[in-house]
């Protein structure tokens, strides 16, 4: 009868079992004990950092505002304040918000106290409210109320009066509380000493737990490894010898080596599987000799397979059949795809022609239009004579842009406008050209100068323009206006605007006036109305007219965007500067949040300096 590999490797791993149990059951006894003495050490520590603490931390802080009221009382009763004195505010804030909320902490601290005098503390916290209810409506009752400002103090009797009950009920109402507070004080402190005490204790007995932990669990593991080690040791020579010879075998056979000599098998399970091991060695110096030939397309080598049922030799003599005619098929293959790709590569070649020609001509329509539609802007040497202390940010997401900015003078008045056409690009110049027209002719031609007006006359002439009140050829494009009217001797500002705002800094605060929420030709003429707001500017002001672009601008770290109060704070800091700096430093902050990203809209600003 043999000693098998089973046996052998049962006998080693039932010793060890039993070696491990033995570990297990004294380090499981041992952290039950540490476990319990933990778990109540934590509890202690919980009640101390929870309850216990911060009782003694809101009772020292209401003291300190006992005896500041206290002096405070002190202070109005016997000197002339006034009402608004730094001492009666002090006061009132004591006894109305921080030494109520200081009540409030602790009877809520309250429902979670143990420990020494349980009913004693409580029974002092509720006396002790009663203390402070009772001094405060003294002091309002018989002080406060008497001496309510400086010139009560000159009545004597209001003095006295005052005098005389903060004698005989605020101050001894105050003492009383002081000194109940002084005497939870005292209790909850002995509390936390004796919590600190139960809590040393706790962890000494947790050390020695698992200070006998750990020599049970070094004895246990001392032993546990000479075993192991003896175990081992009759294994290794019984076992992992020749379990070793078929380990290199293996190893060689998965990286593709095939081992030059046998293994010499024992009388055991080990002993079969090494035969079977030399014979899988043999069977692949075969298979690897025919498919070396097989790839040289040698397909006529001889190979025979193991046996009937070697389903690997089948499948090879299967590939070499079905390879011989993939090579045949592919030659043909290669030699009709050859004659394809230079047909295409004719074809691409051509097209990319045409592409290249068609650019070029799109491309020299656009930049065309942007010198029309820059024909349509005011020169920057006009816009100066009109309104020196000026400045227009002007930044179009493509060559050509759907935001444009007009500026006219007119009777000593200059009328100047940000306009934000539907998209940008190209559909949003065409818009543009519509919307500056239609300003020329309402202003220029026709004298009008009322920014309401003027925004329904641009609403009439733009609906007219873009066919909007012929049923069934409707175009839902429209423009986003701010329009001001800034008269230069009187420094009287109107404006009139759809959807986009008008802001005026002044000082740290910006005012907004706010825009009619609905845009030019999305409705019919008339049907509504924009209104007209009139503003006094004053020497110093800032005002600014904008577009959604700048403030709609993805950037940042997170990608987010820039948003209107940002902006609004931004022109806050600037507002002082030159205007051409201003200009320059919104440049700069718009191109910095930008960052990484695209430019997502036309950017527009118009900001005019009072001075």
């Amino acid at each position: 009868m043999r000693f098998s590999v089973g046996k052998k490797i049962g006998l080693g791993f039932t010793l060890i079992v039993l070696l491990l149990l033995v570990i297990f059951g004294i380090t499981l006894s041992v952290l039950k004990g540490a476990e319990k003495t933990l778990q109540t050490s934590i509890n202690n520590n919980k009640e101390y950092i929870e309850v216990g603490q911060p009782t003694v931390d809101e009772l020292i802080d209401l003291k300190f505002n006992l005896n500041n009221a206290l002096k405070f009382v002190q202070h109005v009763t016997f000197n002339q304040t006034k009402s608004d004195d730094f001492e009666r505010v002090e006061l009132n804030r004591l006894l109305k918000k921080k030494i109520p909320k200081n009540l409030a902490r602790l009877d809520s601290l309250q429902k979670h106290w143990n420990g020494s005098e349980l009913g004693r503390n409580r029974e002092l916290l509720t006396a002790l409210k009663e203390n402070v209810k009772i001094a405060t409506e003294s002091y309002y009752n018989s002080i406060g109320n008497v001496l309510r400002g400086y010139e009560d103090y000159d009545q004597e009797m209001n003095v006295l009066s005052a005098r005389t009950f903060y004698d005989v009920e605020v101050y001894p109402e105050f003492e009383n509380s002081i000194s109940k507070v002084e005497e939870l004080l005292e209790i909850k402190n002995m509390d936390l000493e004796n919590q600190k005490k139960q809590g040393s204790a706790s962890f000494e007995k947790t050390n020695h737990r698992f200070s006998l932990l750990y020599w049970g669990i070094l004895i246990a593991g001392i032993v546990l490894i000479i075993g192991t080690i003896i175990i081992a040791t009759f294994t290794t020579i019984s076992i992992t010898k020749p379990v070793q010879e078929l380990k290199t075998f293996l190893i060689a056979l998965g990286k593709g080596i095939i081992p030059e000599k046998h293994i010499s098998p024992s009388n055991d399970e080990i002993g079969e599987m090494a035969i079977a091991m030399n014979q899988l060695v043999d069977g692949l110096e075969r298979t690897a000799t025919f498919a070396n030939e097989v790839g040289k397309s040698n397909f006529t080598y001889p190979y025979e397979p193991l046996s009937e049922k070697d389903k690997l030799g089948h499948a090879l003599l299967v590939m070499r059949d079905e390879l011989a005619e993939s090579e045949r098929v592919l030659e043909q293959k290669v030699i009709e795809r050859t004659k394809e790709v230079v047909r295409q590569k004719e074809e691409i070649e051509h097209q990319s022609e045409k592409l290249e020609e068609l650019y070029s001509d799109i491309t020299a329509s656009i930049r065309y239009a942007k010198r029309l539609q820059d024909s349509i802007l005011p020169q920057r040497q006009y816009i100066d004579s009109v309104l020196p202390e000026s400045f227009v940010l002007f930044k179009p997401k493509d060559i050509v842009s759907g935001d444009f900015y007009w500026f006219y003078e007119i009777d000593n008045k200059v009328i100047f406008a940000a306009v934000d056409c539907t998209g940008h690009g190209v559909p949003g110049a065409f818009m543009s050209l519509i919307g500056a027209n239609s300003l020329n002719r309402i202003v220029i031609e026709n004298g009008e100068t009322k920014p309401s007006v003027i925004l329904d006359e641009l609403n009439r002439l733009s609906s007219e323009a873009l066919n909007k009140s012929t049923e069934g050829n409707e175009v839902r494009d429209g423009m986003d206006v701010a329009i001001c009217t800034l008269d230069k001797e009187t420094y009287e500002l109107e404006y009139a605007g759809a959807n986009n705002p008008l802001y005026v800094v002044r000082g740290n605060e910006v005012i907004q006036i706010k825009a009619d929420k609905f845009a030019i030709a999305s409705f019919p003429p008339y049907e509504m109305r924009y209104t007209n707001h009139t503003l006094k500017l004053e020497k110093g002001d800032g005002v600014y007219v904008f577009s959604d672009g700048y403030a709609d601008q993805f950037g940042g770290e997170r990608g987010k965007k820039f948003m209107y109060k940002k902006f609004r704070n931004l022109l806050v800091e600037i507002k002082d500067l030159p205007v051409q700096q201003q200009r320059k430093i919104l440049n700069q902050k718009f191109e910095e949040w930008r960052g990484i990203y695209e430019q997502v809209d036309d950017v527009l600003v118009i900001g005019v300096k009072i001075v």
